[in-house]
């Protein structure tokens, strides 16, 4: 009786396992659930449906995917943020050429109208001054929730201190609010406007 169990056991565990290659094949996607019309919340700032915001997060995957199947080791300090069509990348690449790669093979992904190359090149790409801040990004992020007077759905990426805010937002008045409440933060020198007005 036990071995039968050993066997299913090992036989699952082998089919996760090769499920989770390195060399696992990039996720497909389905046409994003986006439209021209903005959504609002019942006080009426700008909101991003949660349909968008997975389409978003695949588009990205599916970015990072392509990245690491491309040349991992060149793209290791490359980060990538989507947000609606637009790709945002960030870090650090050793090569001009890599730099100009990493732009191409984003571009190919089904979805991406647009990218914000923003990559630097460096001798040691992974150093962890090219890694993002998540800490901070958390905090701005949870800050732009919670403050009514901040209009718009934004995301937020910090690198060495560059916030890189991408969203969309209904009028400049509002981007210009959420960009100088960013600047606010320790730790943020600058902020690179990435956001849609719409």
């Amino acid at each position: 009786m036990k071995r039968p169990v050993k066997i299913i056991l090992s036989l699952g565990l082998l089919a996760v396992t090769a499920a989770c290659t390195a060399n696992q094949e990039a996720p497909t996607l389905s046409a994003p659930p986006r439209t021209t019309e903005l959504s609002f919340d019942a006080q009426g700032r700008v909101v991003r449906p949660r349909g968008e915001r997975n389409w978003d997060d695949a588009v990205g995957q599916r970015a990072v995917a392509l990245l690491n199947q491309a040349d991992r080791e060149a793209f290791k300090g490359v980060s990538v943020r989507a947000w609606d069509g637009g790709v945002l990348l960030t870090g650090a690449v050793a090569k001009p050429e890599q730099r100009r790669r990493a732009d191409q093979v984003v571009r190919s992904v089904e979805g991406v109208a647009q990218v914000h190359d923003e990559l630097v090149l460096a001798e040691n790409p992974g150093l962890t001054l090219y890694v993002p801040d998540g800490n901070l990004e958390q905090r701005i992020y949870k800050a732009l929730l919670g403050n009514d007077d901040i209009n718009g759905a934004y995301v937020v990426r910090v690198v060495n201190g560059v916030a890189y805010l991408q969203g969309t937002t209904r009028t400049k008045a509002d981007l210009d609010k959420a960009a100088a409440f960013v600047r606010t933060f320790d730790g943020v020198k600058w902020v690179v406007d990435r956001v849609s007005v719409r």
